[in-house]
This record gives C-alpha cells, structure tokens and sequence, in this order.
C-alpha cells in the first residue's frame, strides 16, 4: 500500500510536468498518506530514511506549489518538482525499514529539524542553480528576461532559505553529536555516513560566508553542486555503507 501511495504521488508530479504545474498539490496527499501509513506499519515516527523523504518531499512541493500561480516562476517550479519526483522514487528503497528503537527525542527533535534543513537547503540550491543557468542564457538572448524568474528575486530566495537551512542543518548535527556521545560514547566515528555530513557542514559553512546577492558565480555553483551532492549522498546512499547510524 505504501509503495502504490509513493507511486501514484510521482505519477501526479510527472503529469504534472507534463501538462500543468499547478496540479501537483494533489501529489501531497498521496505522499503523506505513504508516511502516515508507514509510520504506523513500523509503529515509529520518523525512525526510517523513507518517513524523512516523505517529509523532505511533501515540503519541496509545498514551497514550489506557491509559486506556481507566476507565470515567469515556472521555470524554477518545474526544478522543484523534478528534485521532487526524483527523491520520491529514490525513497522507494526505504520502505520497510527502521531504524529500531531509539529515545523519542533523538528521532522526533534531530531527524525532525535535519528534515527541515534538507528542504531549506534543497530550495537555495535550485534557486542558485536555476540563476546561474539563466544568468548565462540571458547573455545570449537578453530578450528571454521578460518571461524567466528575475535574477535578484532567485537571489533572495536563495539567501534566506541558505542561512535557515544552514542553522538547522547546524543544530541537527550538533545535536547528533550529543546523542552519539551518550549512546556510543564518542561525539564521531570515521563511518561514511558522518564525515560526509562534517565534510557537507563545512561546504555549506562556506556557501553562508561569501554569499553576495549579485551575478552568479561559476565557483560558488561548484561548490553548491558539490555540497548538495553530499547532501544527498548522506541522506539516501550512506545508510548502505554500514556504520553506527542507525537510519
């Protein structure tokens, strides 16, 4: 039942791309509808990387869905979806799987704010993304700015959901850290799972320093590719590498 819940919530984003935008709102109840039943299978709530994708999935569209009404926005929506569509059929391999039991404020507190921080951070990489490229179309057919996302608003989507998505990520490794030292008793280990979130932490640290709303930079894009990368490396290939994590 999970499965055809996912499946049929990717089918309405991918008609959705298709033909009109604007009706992937209807995409969200299907993919709550897989996490709540999900949830309830396994009888823990956000004890498994799928209920986290659900999350991260259901808050792109969220924020994607609000600018769907602008004409000149769609561009940007359609990456959103995309990411979207992508991430729901990659959580597909987490279905059934659970971390076990863990105290409750460690699953509810830190892989709820780290959730929130993977949406924040998903947003700002699309808006950099989607200015650059239209930074760089713009100078071989200027005229193309009339009907595209102006490149000062992706400036400032990006800015605010970059600093939010960084202070979240920062708190859901900080407090990571303090569980594992009481859980394992010691604060990191040399697994894949968390020296790509240190190495991801860091990337982002630098993105949130030299963030200048302006032209789009072919060496900050570089690195947003490179630390989204490892974003999404943490989130939905490590747990098969082994290691102490338990999602």
């Amino acid at each position: 039942m999970v499965t055809a819940l996912v499946s049929l919530g990717a089918l309405v984003l991918l008609v959705a791309l298709v033909w009109d935008e604007r009706r992937a709102g209807w995409s969200l109840w299907f993919f709550f509808a897989a996490a709540v039943g999900h949830a309830v299978t396994t009888g823990q709530v956000l004890g498994s990387s799928f209920e986290a994708a659900m999350l991260l999935v259901i808050g792109l569209v969220g924020v994607a869905r609000g600018y769907a009404d602008r004409p000149r926005w769609r561009v940007w929506v359609r990456y959103a979806y995309a990411t979207a569509l992508f991430f729901a059929l990659l959580s597909l391999r987490f279905v059934g799987t659970t971390s076990g039991p863990l105290p409750w404020s460690l699953v509810v507190f830190h892989a709820a704010v780290l959730t929130l921080a993977y949406v924040s951070l998903t947003v700002a990489f699309l808006a950099a993304v989607a200015g650059w490229a239209q930074h760089r179309r713009l100078r071989r057919a200027p005229w193309r700015s009339l009907s595209a996302p102006p490149l000062v608003s992706l400036a400032r989507l990006e800015g605010p959901y970059l600093r939010a998505g960084y202070a979240l990520y920062t708190l859901g490794v900080l407090t990571g850290i303090a569980w594992a030292w009481r859980l394992w008793g010691s604060p990191l280990a040399a697994d894949a799972k968390e020296m790509a979130t240190m190495a991801a932490w860091a990337l982002f640290t630098l993105l949130v320093l030299e963030h200048r709303p302006g032209r789009p930079n072919g060496v900050r894009i570089a690195l947003w590719w490179v630390a989204y990368a490892l974003l999404v490396f943490v989130f939905f290939v490590a747990p098969y590498w082994g290691g102490r994590h338990p999602v």
